[in-house]
């Protein structure tokens, strides 16, 4: 037994190596994630970053180019020299805004004087804007291409202005003006982006009026038109000004923020906040390098177990001798302990069987008792007609007054009673039938085999039955159902005959099919079970009645034929409900039946 030391210290060593490896390792899978992580986001902010300024240049140097062209037009140059209208720019603008992703394109002539003599997007003219724009004072002092980026009392938008010559005279300036909106619109369908543009609040007041989009945001003009709502509902109850100041990146519940200034020269018009799904971002080269450090872990935590198994086994391997030798001797006993204890289980199984048997047994004797006090109340009635009628006509006959028709009228009741007493002797006769074969009935017959049955006998206890009986076939064991059925009803009856009111003696029965199931449910108005004993009354031998009363096995058997024979259940509670404006409690039975069982 002094082997047995060794194994402790190996078991305890396994442990603290496992622990520290598991510890050590975890902490430092979780750090390199981190900063596999933070590596993947910022690449991809930057990547983000510069797709945003690429967009933006691309599209400052196509809106230059665009104007570059326009300058050499013959239509601009006629509006520029002649002062005149043409809608040749206006249909210009519809078409670059349908076939390109110029979707909001302005276009402006400004003659050499520096008076804006047509504008795509107003029917205003003729009002001098140099007055009002140094950029333009500059130009006309010193034409040459330019183009910028700037805010305006409409939008933030890109501008270039490109001289217009005739016959190496200046004559005026062209001037086109392109929106934010289509470098957010491709962000959204190329990259699965969601982009919002917002305007530095220095330039808010000055938008306040004309602004394009009508958008604002924590007193920030929005300026991509397309923006989507539930990103914006959403910035409107955030620290917007913790996302303008962003970095690198930032990740907000399930989104990266990307924030990317913009800017021309040395001026800071507002920013790009970009938002993507995480889930959009492929990281499943960390997911992976993380399952790979795992699974070396998990494959050293094995090996460190098998060496250390390997030298456990060679350490006992001598004890383990002695105990399998010691084993052996105990097989022995062991054997002999259990073939008595199998005898055990034997013995105790057969008086179970008996005991079940005798628990039938029982039930059937309890209830011929029932169907025997049954047969005395049916068999009154029409015993007592016999009598009557017989001795009727004997009298009459002997002082000579019996003529045919009161004959013919007592031989006819005689006849009828006698037909009565062998259609209710045939009921009884098939209640007690052996047959233990599943057979298909209907519903409404079964209840009235049921009411033939104990009918007389509730209406001597002023009993009244109130039913709803649904019309549909079952197919079970039928004889065992009415079994239970009529136990259940004579045990609801044997408690009304305690409640003095005779008018308040009400038993209802429902018997409908949900969900391929017979449901029966009867209840009755006796004032329900003791909430002590209700979940004991299914049990065998009990029993609340006196002993010449009840042998306390009608619930049990009834439970037994219903869960076993019939594969169904049944389930009881006090239930509380109004009847004709009167509130009554009592005992509710439910039984649920499957209306097809194929098992056997």
């Amino acid at each position: 037994m002094r082997k047995n030391l060794y194994r402790i210290p190996t078991i305890i060593t396994f442990a603290i190596i496992t622990i520290l490896a598991f510890s050590m390792t975890t902490n430092y899978i979780y750090k390199k994630e981190n900063q596999l992580l933070d590596k993947k986001y910022t690449n991809h902010s930057s990547n983000i970053q510069d797709k945003i300024n690429s967009l933006i240049l691309k599209k400052k140097n196509a809106t230059l180019a665009l104007t570059i062209t326009l300058a050499d037009n013959k239509n601009i140059l006629d509006i520029a020299t002649n002062n005149l209208r043409n809608d040749e720019l206006n249909k210009l603008s519809l078409l670059l805004r349908k076939e390109t992703d110029f979707k909001n394109v302005w276009f402006q002539v400004i003659n050499k004087d520096g008076v804006s003599i047509h504008r795509s997007w107003s029917e205003k003219r003729d009002d001098v804007i140099s007055k009002v724009r140094p950029d333009l004072q500059e130009m006309l002092k010193n034409p040459k291409i330019k183009s910028t980026v700037s805010v305006g009392k409409y939008d933030i938008t890109f501008k270039a202005m490109v001289p217009i010559y005739n016959n190496n005279e200046f004559v005026g300036i062209i001037e086109s003006i392109t929106h934010f909106n289509s470098i957010s619109r491709g962000l959204r369908l190329s990259d699965n982006l969601e982009p919002i543009v917002i305007i530095d609040e220095k330039y808010t007041k000055q938008l306040k009026e004309n602004a394009f989009t009508k958008i604002f945001l924590q007193n920030h003009y929005v300026a991509n038109l397309s923006v989507n709502k539930e990103l914006l509902d959403y910035l409107r109850t955030q620290d917007l000004e913790g996302f303008l100041s962003i970095e690198k990146y930032k990740i907000d519940k399930d989104k990266l923020v990307v924030n990317t200034p913009i800017t021309y020269g040395d001026k800071v018009f507002g920013s790009f906040l970009v938002f993507k799904d995480l889930d959009r971002i492929d990281t499943s080269y960390i997911k992976e390098y993380k399952q790979n450090a795992f699974l070396y872990l998990g494959l050293f935590v094995i090996l460190l177990g098998l060496i250390l198994y390997i030298i456990s086994y060679y350490l006992y391997s001598k004890e383990l001798k002695k105990l399998y030798k010691r084993l052996r001797n105990n097989q022995k006993e062991l054997n002999k302990l259990n073939s008595s204890l199998q005898q055990t289980v034997d013995d105790e199984v057969n008086k179970n069987y008996e005991k079940n048997k005798m628990l039938f047994q029982q039930s059937k004797m309890a209830a011929m008792g029932e169907m025997i006090g049954n047969i005395a109340h049916q068999w009154r009635q029409p015993l007592s007609v016999i009598t009557t009628a017989a001795t009727g006509m004997k009298l009459k006959k002997e002082i000579g007054i019996l003529n045919d028709q009161e004959y013919d009228e007592s031989m006819d009741m005689i006849v009828n009673s006698a037909n009565y007493l062998s259609s209710t002797i045939e009921d009884f006769r098939n209640f007690f039938s052996p047959n233990k074969n599943k057979n298909i009935f209907n519903s409404e017959e079964l209840i009235e085999k049921v009411f033939t049955l104990i009918q007389s006998e509730f209406n001597t206890k002023n009993i009244v039955v109130v039913t709803n009986i649904y019309d549909f076939e079952v197919f079970t064991y039928e004889n065992e159902l009415l079994q239970v059925l009529i136990n259940l009803l004579n045990n609801a009856r044997d408690e009304l005959i305690n409640v003095e009111d005779y008018d308040s003696r009400f038993i209802f029965m429902d018997f409908y099919e949900k969900d391929e199931n017979a449901i029966i449910k009867i209840k009755d108005s006796a004032g329900g079970i003791p909430s002590d004993i209700i979940d004991r009354i299914f049990e065998p031998y009990f029993t609340t009645k006196h002993q010449s009363q009840g042998t306390g096995i009608g619930l049990f058997m009834s439970e037994e034929i219903i869960s076993k024979h019939m594969n169904g259940e049944i389930s009881v509670e006090n239930e509380t409900y109004e009847y004709k404006d009167k509130t009554y409690t009592g005992a509710a039975f439910t039984l649920s039946i499957p209306m097809n069982d194929k098992t056997i």
